[in-house]
């Protein structure tokens, strides 16, 4: 008997972002999301075998975004995404940055780079996104040490271990999502260095009396923008947050809705059709 239903497609690469929201209410045992050098991404989504329903659900999620020769086959392995792990390359991000999803047989990091080990699983945020590499390169050029870290929506925890990484104080990293808040752990086990983010499974209503002094927040506008409030409540009163996973089209829509939340953008960046945003409480700038 199958142990599991794979489905693969290839979809936009800038669909990313939008396929983790759809899916995320779905009963899936795990995604996997390799990019190709023409703009598009493999996408590869598990189900338990004999849960028809969720396997339709996620044809049509993908469907949705965009995809081209959704296919699904059966399979009775344990570990149904390790054929795919094991053909993945160690690569860079930024200045400083060293992606290796091999933590049992680690790459060495070129002169000058940390080597951060994140294999992909279950949870998203393998650092392949433009959207994830826009923080850690912000965080690269942002000095860390010190500070007390928020990491929202933390996915496979690579933005958590980076800014433990970097020297921070303490970082907390809250997902919604057990599943991810599980990788995320296991993730900053895996690191070659004594890596200790706090990880909780639960979102910002979890936290009261924290004072953050950089929030990190790489979430799609229609995930962040209910959030805003809270974060505004969470961050110091000179801290900084930094919001990516924003098309370049949302680019006035997100400026409106920071000022109107109590933020003023001071800076960001682009890669490809995404933005990141660092923004401070207003008022904190003289």
């Amino acid at each position: 008997m199958p142990d599991y239903v794979e489905i693969r497609a290839v979809l936009p690469t800038d669909e990313e972002d939008r396929l983790a929201g759809l899916l995320s209410p779905l009963s899936i045992l795990g995604v996997q999301l390799v990019p190709n050098e023409d703009g598009w991404i493999q996408a590869g989504v598990w189900v338990e075998a004999g849960n028809t329903r969720v396997v339709e659900q996620v044809q049509s999620v993908l469907r949705v975004c965009g995809a081209e020769s959704v296919r699904k086959s059966e399979h009775a392995d344990d570990d149904w995404s390790a054929e795919w792990r094991d053909n993945l390359s160690a690569f860079e991000v930024g200045l400083r940055w060293w992606i290796d999803p091999h933590p049992e047989r680690a790459t060495a990091a070129p002169v000058g780079r940390f080597r951060l080990a994140v294999e992909p699983r279950a949870a998203f945020g393998s650092g392949t996104h433009e959207s994830t590499q826009l923080v850690m390169m912000g965080l690269e050029e942002h000095d860390c040490e010190h500070l007390r870290i928020l990491d929202l929506g933390t996915g496979s925890g690579v933005l958590a271990v980076a800014a433990d990484r970097l020297g921070a104080e303490s970082v907390l990293a809250l997902d919604t999502d057990p599943i991810a808040a599980w990788e995320a752990r296991a993730t900053a086990q895996r690191q070659p260095w004594r890596c200790r983010p706090m990880i909780v499974a639960g979102g910002v209503e979890c936290l009261c009396c924290e004072a953050f002094d950089l929030v990190l927040c790489n979430m799609i506008l229609a995930e962040f923008s209910p959030l805003l409030g809270a974060i505004r409540r969470l961050l110091a009163p000179t801290g900084t947050v930094v919001f990516s996973g924003i098309l370049e089209s949302e680019r006035n829509a997100v400026g409106d809705l920071l000022e109107a939340s109590g933020f003023v953008a001071t800076g960001g960046r682009a890669l490809g059709e995404w933005i990141s945003v660092w923004a401070v409480p207003t008022g904190s700038i003289s």
